[in-house]
């Protein structure tokens, strides 16, 4: 019997829940909310949190499109190397295929010492193979783009709680914000993001302003891309 390491899954997970629900959402940035005369006010142009909204979201959009660069890289490692892996015969005389050299360590028995030790040098010569072909595409060097981008997300993220709003296009952008990070984690049916999409369209109509996206239009677009 052929068993696979459940924790390969686990291992080569890059960021594909941060995509999840993202892409017909991002191209909707800003509000680009206007007034009833059809044009932004000076006080506006000047938020700063409508001027922090917009660095984040860019900021955002540019993670999501190196977490598809990632994806993609991460595709073709698989399919021209494999993810590395080495079979292994346990003391009981069961075939496993182990994707670690954790789960490789966990299989090690004095029974299987001669049969471990081939494993293992199958599967370092893998690895090899893998992290010569990540050096030539750039895999790896893209996961660290994508942290350093996150790093600078989460640090704009941070400031939008001292940040206030001085016009009603900043309070939409800070909501705004709020959901489309918020409902990546969480189902954006539970508690607080109905509550905070319904205070996104009070405003929009007690303001009668006209926005890009409508929150509940695009939460139904994201749902139906989970």
């Amino acid at each position: 019997m052929d068993d696979s390491d459940d924790s390969m899954n686990l291992f080569f997970i890059t960021r594909r829940r941060l995509l999840t629900g993202t892409a017909t959402g991002a191209a909707a940035w800003p509000f680009q909310a206007k007034s009833l005369a059809g044009e932004l006010t000076d006080g506006s142009a000047a938020d700063p949190a409508l001027r922090l909204c917009g660095s984040w979201q860019r900021i955002h959009d540019e993670t999501l499109a190196l977490c598809r660069e990632q994806q993609r890289l991460e595709t073709h490692l698989a399919r021209i190397v494999g993810f590395p892996c080495a079979k292994v015969r346990l003391a009981d005389g069961t075939d496993v295929t182990l994707h670690s050299i954790e789960s490789l360590n966990d299989a090690h028995s004095p029974e299987n010492e001669v049969e471990w030790g081939r494993a293992l040098a199958d599967f370092v010569a893998h690895q090899a193979r893998w992290d010569a072909a990540d050096a030539e595409i750039g895999y790896s060097r893209t996961d660290e783009l994508i942290r350093q981008s996150e790093t600078v997300e989460g640090a704009l993220l941070d400031d939008l709680p001292q940040t206030a709003a001085t016009s009603i296009e900043g309070i939409l952008a800070k909501l705004k914000v709020i959901l489309r990070d918020g409902e990546h984690w969480e189902h954006p049916d539970d508690f607080p993001w109905p509550h905070i999409r319904s205070v996104l369209n009070d405003l929009v109509r007690l303001h009668r302003l006209d926005v890009a996206t409508n929150p509940s239009s695009e939460k139904q677009q994201n749902s139906q891309s989970r």
